[in-house]
């Protein structure tokens, strides 16, 4: 199967949880999770590459009385590592995205083939005062899941 093919039979694989639209390989707050439907699983392991980059945060404007306060962030890359992930349902061990701190976040994607360029990154992040994972949308043919934890604190960077 090529990587494009992969890539689209990855993306179609519904989660055996049920909820609407969920998918059977997937990021969140404990890594990278593998949960199918029966009848859709795959019949060997698939290996899958993660990477998490730090989401540097600093404050560009001060907040006023008629506006809130600016920021900029800027990425980099923490690691990319390879996974094989199913048949079987589990969570993959060692996958959970960094702990943010004052002033960085991190985002975590989850994809085939070539490493993905800072420039397909988010640049629209909100930065919000809790550490849930939330899913972002990453540009690229061979994205498969892509998660967003924002820093605590960003008031005093």
């Amino acid at each position: 199967m090529s990587v494009e093919q992969l890539t689209g039979y990855l993306r179609k694989l519904r989660s055996s949880s049920g909820a609407y639209r969920s998918r059977g390989l997937h990021l969140d707050s404990s890594g990278l999770n593998f949960t199918p439907e029966a009848s859709q699983r795959p019949c060997e392991a698939v290996k899958v590459k993660l990477a998490h980059y730090g989401v540097d945060v600093e404050e560009t404007r001060e907040a006023s009385a008629v506006s809130p306060a600016r920021y900029e962030y800027e990425y980099t890359l923490i690691s990319v590592t390879s996974h094989k992930t199913g048949p079987q349902d589990g969570r993959v061990p060692d996958t959970a995205p960094p702990e943010s701190t004052a002033c960085r976040g991190t985002v975590s994607v989850v994809y085939l083939g070539k490493d993905i360029p800072l420039e397909s990154l988010p640049y629209n992040l909100k930065l919000i005062d809790a550490t849930a994972p939330l899913p972002v949308e990453v540009d690229g043919d061979r994205v498969l899941s892509a998660i967003y934890v924002s820093p605590v604190g960003v008031e005093s960077c």
